[in-house]
């Protein structure tokens, strides 16, 4: 199995490229800019190719030199990035998963994974919303309203299109809303008020957020992300075209009081009321029987264990920049 990793240096990618390296492999890290602050530690451990999804031949070129077999498609125009530029957040995402698909058709890949979003399903409403919360399943009609889950939702119909028509080996990811260490850099606003809530406690500055702490929505921390998709890379088989990936419903008030309990000096409020994400209400609960059944997965960070880690590992970063400042 030789794997190569779109967008394997951002947020999701690189936690994607780190339990690749945790379990004996050597991932081929594609980015279209050189940027290894989420990947430090295991640089010698990768092979780096610089290179766009709007790249065909370039893509064709890294699949060819290196032997690819698999590929996790992670490169995306994130969701604020996409709302700046519709035109460009369709041809990234659109385009972009496009070309990995031919090249891979074209090139004998046998795999491709592709990680998508749980704002495809749009706005969630009656007895899926609050306060029943009856768990959301892949089959949950599609109606996204923002470019970026549009672009990622046609992601997957091409995929699906390349499954039946070539037989090409595929399935998309549908994450919970993620967080995770460089979201908070990489990811600005209301889509990131998890990771703001524990890194503003890590820094020591006051953490205010206005309202929605009661909302439940379903989350899921960058390496539960990651250990998701090495799953559906590698398992036997993969008997569907989508699986739901998280940890279940938390809310903001919750992820305030786990903060709290690592870090008691934080200085954290988090107002009441039933929404934070303004223009659409994608606030749900998954279904996780698909993912456990094919895939074998089940979340390996809950809400304390992962706010742990996100702590620890924020501390393992601020090690690693200080030797390089006294460097």
């Amino acid at each position: 199995m030789k794997v190569l990793i779109t967008g394997g240096m951002g947020v999701i990618g690189a936690m994607v490229t780190r339990r690749f390296v945790e379990e004996g492999k050597r991932p081929v890290v594609m980015a279209r800019t050189l940027d290894t602050s989420l990947i430090a530690p295991i640089r010698d451990r990768i092979d780096i190719e610089l290179g766009d999804v709007l790249d065909f031949p370039r893509i064709i070129s890294i699949i060819q030199q290196h032997g690819i077999t698999h590929i996790c498609h992670t490169a995306a125009l994130t969701g604020a990035l996409s709302a700046k530029n519709p035109p460009q957040s369709i041809h990234v995402n659109v385009i972009g998963t496009l070309n990995i698909l031919e090249a891979a058709r074209l090139m004998k890949v046998r795999r491709v994974i592709y990680t998508s979003a749980k704002g495809g399903y749009g706005n969630i409403t009656g007895e899926y919303g609050h306060p029943t919360y009856v768990p959301v399943t892949e089959d949950h009609p599609k109606n996204p309203t923002r470019i970026y889950d549009s672009g990622k939702l046609m992601g997957e119909y091409i995929g699906q299109y390349y499954r039946r028509t070539y037989g090409l080996e595929y399935a998309a990811l549908r994450f919970g809303a993620t967080f995770g260490p460089g979201k908070t850099a990489r990811n600005v606003g209301e889509r990131a008020l998890v990771s703001q809530i524990i890194e503003g406690a890590y820094a020591g500055t006051p953490v205010r957020i206005k309202e929605g702490g009661d909302v439940r929505n379903e989350i899921v921390y960058t390496k539960d992300a990651a250990f998701g998709v090495f799953l559906a890379s590698t398992v036997a088989e993969l008997p569907h075209d989508a699986y739901h990936i998280g940890m279940g419903g938390v809310t903001l008030k919750e992820v305030a009081a786990e903060t709290r309990r690592i870090i008691p000096t934080a200085d954290i409020e988090v107002g009441s009321g039933l929404e934070y994400l303004k223009g659409v209400s994608t606030y749900s609960v998954f279904d996780h029987t698909r993912a456990q059944k094919d895939l074998g997965f089940t979340a390996q960070y809950p809400l304390p264990r992962a706010i742990e880690d996100y702590i620890e590992t924020l501390r393992q970063f601020d090690a690693v920049r200080q030797e390089q400042e006294k460097r």
